[in-house]
């Protein structure tokens, strides 16, 4: 038996015992993807996530590729994620693991600025100069850098749960203007650097006053499983240039009904967009 043959029967066998693990809010074991990949043929494009817990949320990077399959891309999204809770970019900047990530050729590095650090200007520290140098950083590697926009704090929960430590000085009088803050920075970023940004935050808050059965948010500060369906969809749609009315995934426990909702938003948002 050839080496190659017995390479292929033993992912068979790996293949079939994965298959019986259960799947994480609705989508393929990251085990099976991988055995899966072995034999996909499609060109692969690659993808690093840095940023903290609004980003490894309910594995919101991964959803993404779940996201893809279902409608068809035609390239093989391989996605990695850096991000641990509290972490800033400029953590991630001194991190040997986050630079270690860097050194490898990525087509898309998506960074997200710590929640605490946008609640406004003057208690933002270093934070925008830090995602000023990360994102000239990722340029000069040859990598193409997207910023992702997240949403203000909200008071609409029992006390101030999933709030950060350093959020515990930030009076909720500010939520309301924290929204306008994270846009103007991120536009200001965008002037001086050139970085696309994946503007989540916009269809957030234009959501909040929308009739809906769900809640975008799990606490005062996480998304919850419809909050990151939402962000996924969004970068499915940058990653790929393609509508998402297509996408059929949806997590475990969302309705047909919130999840085709959300894909309309999000189609009706980026097509508004693009003609302006």
């Amino acid at each position: 038996m050839s080496q190659r043959i017995r390479i292929t029967a033993l992912l068979a066998i790996l293949l079939a015992c994965l298959i019986f693990l259960p799947p994480f809010n609705g989508y393929v074991n990251r085990g099976i993807e991988s055995a899966l990949d072995h034999f996909d043929k499609r060109p692969e494009q690659t993808a690093l996530f840095i940023g903290n817990s609004r980003t490894f949320y309910n594995d919101m990077p991964h959803m993404v590729r779940a996201i893809a399959d279902s409608a068809g891309y035609s390239k093989k999204l391989r996605i990695e994620m850096d991000a641990e809770p509290g972490v800033s970019l400029g953590d991630h900047i001194k991190s040997k693991l986050t630079q270690g990530l860097l050194s490898e050729h990525w087509d898309h590095v998506v960074l997200q600025v710590l929640s605490s650090d946008q609640y406004s200007a003057q208690q933002s520290g270093p934070a925008w100069d830090d995602a000023e140098n990360l994102i000239k950083e990722v340029q000069e590697r040859g990598s193409l850098p997207a910023m992702f926009v997240t949403w203000r704090y909200t008071d609409q929960c029992t006390e101030n749960a999933g709030m950060p430590k350093k959020a515990g000085d930030l009076s909720p009088l500010g939520y309301a203007n924290m929204h306008v803050n994270i846009q103007q920075q991120h536009a200001r970023l965008a002037a001086l650097t050139g970085v696309v940004l994946v503007n989540v935050g916009m269809i957030w808050e234009a959501l909040q006053s929308e009739p809906k059965d769900f809640n975008l948010y799990y606490d005062c500060n996480h998304p919850s499983i419809y909050g990151s369906y939402l962000s996924a969809l969004m970068f499915y749609s940058y990653f790929s240039g393609n509508d998402v009315l297509n996408v059929t995934f949806r997590p475990a426990g969302m309705s047909a009904e919130d999840a085709e909702m959300l894909r309309k938003t999000v189609s009706e948002y980026l097509g508004k967009t693009v003609k302006a």
